[in-house]
């Protein structure tokens, strides 16, 4: 289904660039709209998927618009461009809950990628929608947009049925428990219990008792009989965490029970049988572990008989901002605030920021900096982010690339805000800004063509 987007400026030349600029990528259904009345009264009996409207025009102003917009269809999504951008602007378009704000100049890149981001927020909402009416209930906590995490999906759906063990593997944060949760949740095991244990929490002769469970007087404390989490997860599944922690006279007792099914309480004699599936997680490398010596081979291959390896976030940055305004959404929900979004310069942040602790560091981050703003706009000076990360981000995408390429960046960054300060600080006057650059106007009219620069003249 197409997206309907309504373009409203009283400037029929920037309204004809605009859907030039849109119709190369996208297959939008485009109205453009130049009476700022007419377009009032349009906002308020159709629901657009996206509005991109000016601030300043000769009757209704984009502020209003805006309001008028969100009163009716309170999921509207607004973008609003200005040439008269300032930082009071902007928050106030925020609040009164625009998407984003784009001051002029701007390049169609920029444009596109505030729209693609637009795109993706429409989309994430909308799959929200469905998980509140029940669809899709059992994946509910993976939030996704990526390809590989929609194939990692696709697996999950494939092998949970099924009563195969599984291993899941990845960095430290990146959801492990949340897929284990979602196999067990679309297998026939559903409706019984779901074992997480931790198995470096505990030392282990209380993790064996723990696990296997005891009998009456097996050691000092032992007052009653006490069945394991094993026995209680039976006909469920059992989720073993950091499966690689796992002491080396354990791993012979679970390599008994995954071969024969059944357990012996400690202090006891009978076997008791059990019946359930086994997934475990590690961030550790078993493979190494097999080879050092540290965890048993035999063991490895009977849980690895599925794998899941589950990406860095900085793998997959399409899930990047949808995860953190998921997050944000359920932080204000929670705590009765009304809806906060993050500024443009927060999402940057946001994107550029490497994530050595995944999804785990990015909830903590949002965290804190939901509950230290007093802002509904979440700023980047809000989020508990080191400058100096976002700073190896960037040198790692230019020292990733070749000289060629990297100096191709490094000049387009520099020429872009070179050029956009000017014309900026000119309105648009391409004499003005050709003089005070020192460049004739032939090379400022190259340079805009050349990155797509949007400007008022």
């Amino acid at each position: 289904m197409k997206v309907n987007l309504l373009i409203i400026d009283d400037e029929q030349e920037m309204l004809k660039s605009l859907e030039k600029i849109l119709s190369r990528k996208y297959d939008f259904n485009i109205r453009l709209i130049s009476d700022s009345r007419k377009a009032l009264e349009l906002v308020q009996t159709k629901k657009y998927d996206l509005i991109l409207t000016d601030l300043m025009m000769k009757d209704i102003g984009g502020m209003d618009i805006l309001k008028a917009a969100v009163a009716k269809y309170p999921d509207s999504t607004v973008i609003i461009i200005s040439g008269y951008g300032t930082i009071g602007a902007s928050v106030e378009a925020m609040r009164e809950g625009a998407f984003d704000f784009i001051e002029k100049p701007f390049t169609s890149k920029k444009l596109m990628e505030c729209i693609d981001r637009a795109l993706v927020q429409t989309k994430q909402e909308s799959k929200n929608n469905k998980i509140e009416t029940g669809v899709n209930e059992e994946l509910a906590g993976i939030i996704y947009n990526s390809p590989q995490m929609d194939e990692l999906i696709q697996l999950v759906k494939k092998i949970a049925p099924g009563n195969m063990n599984v291993l899941i593997t990845g960095e430290s944060g990146t959801g492990k428990e949340l897929f284990a949760r979602a196999i067990h949740s679309l297998s026939k095991r559903s409706y019984n219990p779901f074992v997480p244990v931790n198995c470096g929490a505990l030392p282990e002769h209380l993790f064996e008792s723990e696990l296997f469970g005891h009998e009456r007087g097996a050691f000092t404390g032992a007052i009653k009989t006490k069945p394991g989490l094993l026995e209680f997860a039976d006909q469920g599944t059992f989720f073993f965490d950091e499966i690689g922690d796992l002491s080396l006279s354990l791993q012979v007792k679970l390599l008994r029970m995954l071969e024969e099914r059944k357990i012996r309480r400690v202090g006891g004699e009978k076997e008791i049988s059990i019946d359930v599936r086994i997934i475990a997680a590690t961030n550790k490398n078993l493979d190494q572990a097999v080879l050092d010596k540290t965890f048993r081979e035999d063991l490895y291959y009977r849980l690895n008989t599925i794998r899941l390896e589950i990406p860095p976030l900085r793998e997959h940055p399409e899930d990047i901002l949808l995860l953190a305004r998921h997050f944000l959404a359920e932080l204000c929900s929670k705590n009765d605030r009304k809806a906060c979004r993050f500024s443009a310069d927060a999402e940057k942040a946001l994107l550029e920021y490497p994530w050595a602790g995944n999804v785990r560091e990015m909830q903590n981050i949002i965290g804190r900096a939901f509950f230290l703003s007093t802002d509904q706009i979440i700023h980047r000076g809000d989020l508990p982010i080191p400058q100096q990360d976002i700073s190896i981000a960037i040198n790692r995408e230019i020292l990733a690339s070749s000289y060629k390429d990297a100096k191709e960046m490094v000049l387009e960054k520099f020429e872009v805000e070179y050029l956009s300060h000017y014309l900026k600080k000119n309105q648009g006057n391409i004499s003005r800004t050709a003089e005070e650059c020192g460049l004739d106007r032939r090379s400022i009219h190259r340079l805009i063509n050349k990155y797509n620069i949007i400007y008022q003249e």
